[in-house]
């Protein structure tokens, strides 16, 4: 590399992938670190998307290459498995050259066996490199908000407490796993998905049955809101009712919910543990998907249920909405998660 670089006294921050995730995650983080005086380092593979949070004072990198020679800690949120091995195959080899130590902080939705072998890489170098596997539960607004849950497995407990200093920018609480055992956290967070999901398939179907059942969809989500009054629950089912299943609209896609509930019956069938729930959504999903809408949210899945009863699927059109104060309610409810 033509610039190695000591990194002994201060920290210097790199960030890769600015999806919608991670341009929230990194920008709340380049906002902290404005705060004294500092830059983050930011590459994406789409570069346009770099400009809009160099705009708020982060430096862009000419390429990976300055990034991990001008870093001594890298985030990286990347969208699935594909894609965190294909820029960790990157890292690793500009990681061997440098004389500096890196901490890498994996943020992504990837399978177990992923992250076991990429931290079995990066800690096989000589420059006593760090991983960590540290996945996040959150949609794009509630990871503006720095309101994100992170989970930490990897490294020591000493490299945990510095990092928390950042975590902390962007989020409102951490779950420690307190283990190196990084394929850990991976797990962790295909059960705390296919809680998400498992919820959305019950939603489904209940609100389905009640309209089979010539009950008024309103007074379900009057119920919901008073008995299930979880954030997610009121924005799920709000979505569903409304019919906003069409576009993503800062959501979380049918082909990434695939991604993430293939997983977890994959990690159910190595286990082997029973995910029945997990097979009902995955081919509702896949159903969804296989018309050439995996770019609809996920909450789209009630369309397959709804085609079976033989109601109209949703198309993204609101129906006429009875009782505004609460849908006030919900909004506001969701915009607090």
């Amino acid at each position: 590399m033509n610039h190695l670089l000591h990194l002994k006294h201060q920290d210097r921050i790199g960030w890769i992938g600015l999806g919608e995730m991670g341009y929230n995650m990194a920008n709340n983080l380049q906002r902290y670190l404005a705060s004294l005086h500092l830059k983050l380092t930011v590459w994406n593979r789409t570069p346009a998307k770099s400009q809009k949070i160099h705009r708020h004072g982060a430096h862009v990198a000419k390429n990976l290459e300055e990034l991990v020679a001008t870093s001594n800690i890298i985030f990286t949120s990347l969208s699935n498995d594909a894609a965190v091995e294909e820029i960790y195959a990157q890292l690793i080899g500009y990681a061997e050259q440098v004389e500096h130590s890196i901490i890498f902080v994996e943020t992504s939705t990837i399978y177990p066996t992923l992250a076991t072998q990429l931290s079995q890489k990066i800690l096989s170098l000589p420059q006593k490199h760090s991983y960590l596997q540290c996945p996040v539960f959150g949609r794009p607004p509630v990871a503006k908000a720095a309101k994100l849950i992170w989970v930490t497995s990897g490294g020591d407990e000493k490299i945990i407490k510095k990092m928390c200093l950042y975590f902390t920018t962007m989020s409102k609480s951490i779950i420690h796993l307190k283990t190196p055992d990084v394929a850990k956290a991976c797990s962790f967070k295909l059960v705390g998905n296919f809680f998400v999901v498992g919820s959305m398939e019950v939603l489904a179907e209940g609100l389905t049955l009640a309209e089979k059942s010539g009950v008024h969809q309103e007074d379900v989500l009057k119920f919901i809101e008073a008995f299930f009054p979880a954030p997610a629950w009121l924005e799920y089912s709000r979505k569903m009712v409304d019919g906003h299943v069409s576009g993503k609209d800062s959501g979380f896609s049918v082909d990434l919910g695939l991604k993430d509930v293939g997983h977890m019956r994959q990690l159910a069938k190595e286990k082997d543990a029973s995910l029945p729930t997990a097979d009902l959504a995955y081919s509702h999903l896949k159903s969804v998907q296989d018309k050439g809408l995996g770019a609809q949210d996920w909450t789209s899945l009630i369309n397959p249920l709804r085609t079976a009863s033989k109601l109209p699927s949703m198309t993204g059109v609101a129906p006429v909405i009875e009782h505004e104060e609460r849908h006030a309610a919900v909004a506001t409810a969701v915009r607090e998660e």
